[in-house]
């Protein structure tokens, strides 16, 4: 086997004609090398075939984060939504602010809300308090309309997003696997014995996910026969009971799977016992309803925001900023909780392909095929 003896930076240093410390900042994406320069060192580089040693970077990334842990800097939450009292009062936002706080803490920053959407705030004048502040790194909440994009001074930032809230423009993000949390409902359903599936959801919602929840609904809609297919009751935003009322008669579903608040409370409104008269279960489970007894996905928000964080101090290790050219999502899958606003599973109810999903949350079909 051929051994390749290891370039050094300063052996790439005298090659490209500069010194070993442009090389290293060259390497670090540092913006203070002349692009030219930069240029040829990265010719250098790659006729070489010059490889850095990841366990070296490690270290020196740890080395750095332990130096930071001194002086915090300061990282930028960005909340477009208002008013705060209303944004405060959602567990789940307020559950991937903690986290995501948390996690920047453990890696030595600190993360600070600011409200974009102020009185006399404007982007330019949130650009400016920002970079004098000396931040580096923006996290951006979900936003209140989902459809719009957000005007900013991307360029000056790392920066990624909660889930997908910004239309345009698109930059890296984390948030919960949707899809996947959809999947394992559905397989959870199966094996319960429910047959007739009726799915709520809103536009709104929809968009913020794009459109994950309704296309894997669809997807797995084929496990049931034909006549078993429902549609789904699609609102714009809020949940109206008398909405819930006559699709309920038309419709006549078995189980319902919503990600909307107040369906369960309409339900029960409406004079329906669950699980006696229909089944039910929360795609995204808050904590009032989990004390109830109600089934579901615990999307794990404390962890999405601590995802979403790390994508931002990882661009600022390597010093990028702005919009990527390629954007990436990060996923973070949710645990099922059961409980008894569902019926107990039913031996042999599930599919083959679907059983599998019953002990492993990641897998979404057996051996991920569909006939």
């Amino acid at each position: 086997m051929a051994v390749v003896a290891a370039l050094s930076t300063r052996r790439i240093a005298r090659l490209a004609g500069v010194s070993h410390v442009t090389v290293a900042r060259t390497l670090r994406n540092d913006p203070c090398v002349a692009p030219a320069t930069a240029q040829r060192v990265r010719r250098v580089l790659k006729r070489h075939g010059y490889r850095p040693n990841p366990m070296v970077s490690a270290l020196m990334a740890q080395l750095r984060s332990s130096r930071r842990k001194v002086y915090q800097p300061t990282l930028a939450f960005l909340n477009a939504w208002w008013p705060p009292t209303v944004w405060w009062q959602c567990p789940t936002k307020t559950a991937q602010f903690h986290g995501a706080e948390a996690r920047a803490a453990e890696l030595g920053y600190k993360l600070e809300m600011f409200w974009l959407a102020a009185r006399g705030m404007t982007s330019d004048r949130m650009v400016g308090i920002l970079r004098t502040r000396g931040v580096q790194g923006v996290l951006v909440g979900p936003i209140q309309h989902a459809w719009k994009g957000l005007a900013f001074g991307w360029e000056h930032f790392s920066v990624a997003t909660i889930s997908f809230s910004i239309v345009e423009p698109r930059v890296t993000n984390a948030g919960a696997a949707v899809f996947q949390a959809m999947a394992r409902l559905m397989a959870e359903l199966l094996a319960r014995g429910y047959r007739r599936v009726g799915y709520i959801t809103s536009r709104d919602f929809e968009r913020r996910v794009d459109t994950l929840a309704g296309g894997a609904f669809r997807l797995f809609q084929r496990e049931f026969a034909a006549a078993d297919r429902l549609e789904p009751l699609i609102f714009d935003y809020d949940v109206e009971t008398e909405g819930v009322r006559s699709w309920l008669r038309r419709e006549r579903p078995d189980v319902i799977v919503t990600r909307l608040p107040n369906v369960y409370e309409s339900i029960v409104a409406l004079g329906y016992g669950v699980p006696g008269d229909l089944g039910f279960a929360h795609l995204d489970l808050p904590p009032a309803l989990r004390a109830q007894g109600v089934a579901g996905i615990d999307a794990l928000h404390g962890q999405v925001g601590a995802a979403a964080v790390e994508l931002v101090i990882n661009q600022i290790h390597l010093n990028l900023r702005g919009v990527p050219r390629v954007p990436t999502t990060t996923s973070v899958y949710g645990e099922f909780v059961p409980g008894p606003s569902l019926r107990p599973r039913v031996r042999g109810a599930a599919s083959h392909r679907f059983r599998s999903m019953l002990s492993s949350p990641c897998a979404y079909a057996d051996g991920n095929s569909f006939d």
